[in-house]
């Protein structure tokens, strides 16, 4: 095949474009991974007539290079999304799907962009199968983009179908509600409920996402609790450096509501040591300290620490501050990760989960935005930084 590509390439310039798409989507397909001066002559190829792709070659070829995980330089991204946007009303489900999921897995954001494409995409819910609205949702989680009016429809359209949904679905579906803090209590309660029966034909990190969305959403089911730890503590072993922490916090969010709900030791122990492991000697980065140096010079904050440990040893605090009165003050330095990219500024669930787990640990908790709000106060000098944190409310109360 590698042969064929190569012999392929300088004729590229005779494909329509149809053929061009074809290509892409064939490829992606079969999982034939070309090189990289194919890929590139295509793609340089192809810009110039994207105009004259049909829809669905459109959402295809955005599908194929995503599934091939190759990153198009930005004038064919451009010029792909200007053309998905004239004729985007001639989308169908699917390919709005594709189209999402797509984007979600290049990392490409563009709000604009992603509005008009929900817009469509809420017109054809009822056409999306179970899989499709999943990933609809791991989509926006992933790209960090919420429309709380959109979320609700696909939520609506979901309900009734819960029971197609497999295993990896329903991980995907309440993962993404978690991380977009879209809670419906009735949908979540629905939804539990189907998610039950699937929980022993998760695999580990589908378990480690159900665990903790509820969690994050502070929404208590101890039934399902207790029957997704007793299924993941007969898979202890696989789970990896990411789900055992999750685990963990559930445990802890468990722990905090007083709930009878409590995991297998063996389980406990493992997903404790990967959590002390995850938070091991921690280092305060530089805009970290720029942040403590500061917070050190408002009323009452002069003593503030880097990097404290909580009381139980469980957390450690970016910035730490002793009140006058006693009280704790946790000011979290949170770079873009934290937040939704739209609507801006919206911590995401996981963050807004561990300032409700410190603050059962008697820390008042600040979240101070690295890129949209410290940075540019801070270009304009100490007064304004230091004013800047007093309005977020780091200092007495």
């Amino acid at each position: 095949m590698a042969a064929q590509l190569k012999e392929a390439t300088p004729k590229l310039y005779n494909f329509k474009p149809q053929e061009l798409a074809n290509t892409v989507w064939a490829l992606a397909t079969l999982d034939i991974h070309a090189d990289s001066a194919f890929m590139a002559a295509l793609l340089k190829e192809a810009t110039p007539k994207l105009l004259h792709f049909k829809p669905q070659e459109l959402a295809n070829t955005v599908w194929a290079l995503a599934t091939l995980g190759i990153h198009a330089d930005s004038a064919f991204m451009a010029a792909l999304l200007k053309e998905d946007t004239l004729r985007m009303h001639n989308f169908n489900a699917q390919d709005v799907a594709n189209t999402l999921w797509a984007l979600a897995t290049l990392g490409h954001t563009d709000g604009a962009f992603m509005a008009a494409l929900l817009k469509q995409a809420k017109s054809q819910l009822r056409d999306l199968t179970p899989q499709a609205l999943a990933n609809t949702l791991w989509a926006l989680a992933t790209l960090g983009h919420t429309d709380e009016s959109f979320l609700a429809a696909l939520l609506k359209e979901a309900t009734p179908r819960l029971r197609d949904f497999n295993p990896q679905n329903m991980a995907n579906t309440v993962w993404a509600l978690a991380k977009l803090r879209h809670y419906d209590v009735d949908f979540l309660a629905a939804f539990l409920k189907e998610a039950m029966p699937l929980l022993h034909d998760c695999i580990s990190q589908a378990l480690a996402n159900a665990a903790w969305a509820p969690a994050a959403l502070d929404h208590a089911d101890d039934a399902f609790m207790a029957a997704l730890l007793q299924q993941a503590a007969g898979m202890v072993s696989s789970f990896d450096a990411e789900g055992l922490p999750q685990l963990f916090q559930c445990m802890l969010w468990l722990e905090d509501q007083h709930s009878d709900v409590a995991a297998p030791a063996q389980l406990a122990a493992a997903c404790k040591k990967a959590w002390m492991e995850e938070r091991s000697n921690p280092q305060p980065s530089s805009v970290q300290l720029e942040v403590l140096a500061v917070v050190r010079q408002l009323l009452g904050c002069a003593g503030a620490t880097s990097k404290q440990v909580t009381d139980d040893g469980l957390f450690s605090v970016d910035i730490a501050v002793q009140l006058p009165d006693g009280r704790r003050l946790a000011v979290e330095v949170d770079g873009p990760s934290h937040f939704l990219i739209s609507p801006p500024g919206r911590l995401e669930g996981a963050a807004l989960l561990r300032n409700r787990l410190l603050e059962a640990r008697g820390w008042r908790v600040v979240s101070v935005p690295v890129m949209t709000g410290w940075v540019p106060h801070a270009k304009q000098g100490q007064q304004a930084a230091r004013d800047y944190l007093l309005r977020l409310g780091v200092g007495p109360l």
